[in-house]
């Protein structure tokens, strides 16, 4: 990839985890379709709400925004475990048959649904109407360096006409939980052409060296809120798009 046609390119907002609303489940709930609704769990929320928060935002710095070129990326800790029934340890001879009845026939034919790592990548682009290049990894910052490389070749080479990033990241220790089981943190960032008389937005290709030279076992959420709050400190002028 070029890295001065990289440089082409700026964050254009950002939230960091800390800017998300209090209550989270009822913002992401609020005027979504009801096929989302019913997929969004509680690990959801988080990544779901600061992509919302940040695809409206983005209608503010360009009205004109190409849906169809819009590239949406994930990138997460979260890597849910599959459930074993507690028949599992039984002494049955049967006990493959039951097994695999238990997993292709579960009782709400939508759960292997809610344990895909890449649901909120696919109901925030089912609400928002993003239509270009998606993709998710699992990972702490650095897969979200990785990604942000991407993110950033999709806008360069023009699959996409902006590019937004969502991480998000269940508690240490609770990695593997369910969707349902546990909560999330969320940050997110909108990378984009630079925006004429905006003064000198921070690269978006800053990005994906910021975050490689995160410290290992760095998560994703923290690193970006670290870029986030770098890039804040860079400029006065972006501060009021980054707010």
């Amino acid at each position: 990839m070029n890295t001065e046609t990289t440089h082409d390119f700026a964050l254009l907002s950002a939230i960091s985890s800390a800017e998300l609303p209090e209550d989270l489940k009822q913002r992401s709930k609020a005027g979504v379709p009801r096929k989302v609704s019913r997929l969004l769990e509680r690990a959801f929320y988080a990544p779901f709400v600061a992509a919302i928060e940040l695809a409206d935002r983005a209608k503010t710095i360009d009205s004109s925004l190409d849906l169809e070129r819009f590239a949406l990326f994930t990138v997460s800790n979260w890597d849910p475990s599959i459930p074993i029934p507690d028949f599992a340890v039984e002494d049955d001879p049967n006990i493959v048959q039951r097994l695999s009845h238990f997993y292709t026939h579960p009782a709400n034919p939508t759960d292997w649904l809610r344990r895909m790592p890449n649901n909120p990548l696919c109901n925030i682009a089912i609400t928002t109407g993003f239509r270009g290049p998606t993709m998710h990894y699992t990972g702490g910052a650095d897969s979200l360096s990785l990604l942000s490389t991407v993110a950033l070749s999709t806008l360069a080479n023009g699959s996409a006409s902006a590019a937004m990033i969502v991480a998000f990241d269940l508690a240490a220790g609770e990695e593997h939980l369910l969707a349902e089981e546990g909560d999330s943190a969320a940050s997110a960032v909108l990378l984009g052409a630079r925006q004429a008389g905006t003064g000198e937005e921070p690269v978006a290709a800053d990005l994906a060296g910021f975050t490689a030279a995160a410290a290992p076992g760095t998560t994703a959420v923290a690193a970006l809120d670290a870029f986030i709050a770098h890039s804040r400190t860079r400029t006065a002028e972006p501060a009021k798009e980054l707010r």
